[in-house]
């Protein structure tokens, strides 16, 4: 059986080697401090918004699995730090679509960077085999997470 302590710390560094990569994309994007901290929940809506598209209040507070109050909440916030935008229906104008701004986009497309030159990094080290057993050991996790506590 391999190392538990040796499995933590290499699965450690390796999220700081996203996360640094992550940042320096970042970084990159917004300059030389104008932008605001962004919380992980704030990263969390961001990336809901983006993979829904222009969602409502209503569908992103589904997604997410909270209630409409709080997201009506995470998404005051991101507007008010210029990540996101609302717009009223032009078919029903009760109902806001809640859309990145282009901050909001320039970041998520920086962490899209990131994860993609990681992901190259990582696929230059290992043969076309390699390859393809990191990606079966990576299913396996992630249906056995899935299975588990995770109900998404």
């Amino acid at each position: 059986m391999v190392a538990t302590m040796e499995f933590i710390q290499l699965l450690i560094r390796i999220n700081e080697i996203v996360h640094a990569s992550m940042r320096r994309f970042k970084e990159e994007i917004i300059g030389g401090g104008d932008y605001p901290e962004v919380t992980v929940n704030q990263l969390i809506y961001l990336e809901a918004i983006f993979q829904l598209g222009s969602p409502t209040v209503s569908e992103l507070a589904d997604h997410l699995k909270v209630s409409k109050a709080s997201a009506s909440v995470g998404i005051g916030k991101l507007i008010k730090s210029g990540l996101a935008d609302k717009t009223i229906s032009l078919q029903d104008r009760r109902i806001h679509h809640i859309s990145l701004s282009g901050d909001g986009k320039r970041l998520i497309e920086a962490e899209v960077r990131a994860l993609t030159e990681f992901s190259e990094r990582v696929r230059g080290a290992l043969s076309d085999d390699e390859a393809k057993v990191l990606i079966e050991i990576f299913k396996k996790i992630l249906s056995n997470y899935n299975g588990s506590n995770n109900k998404d």
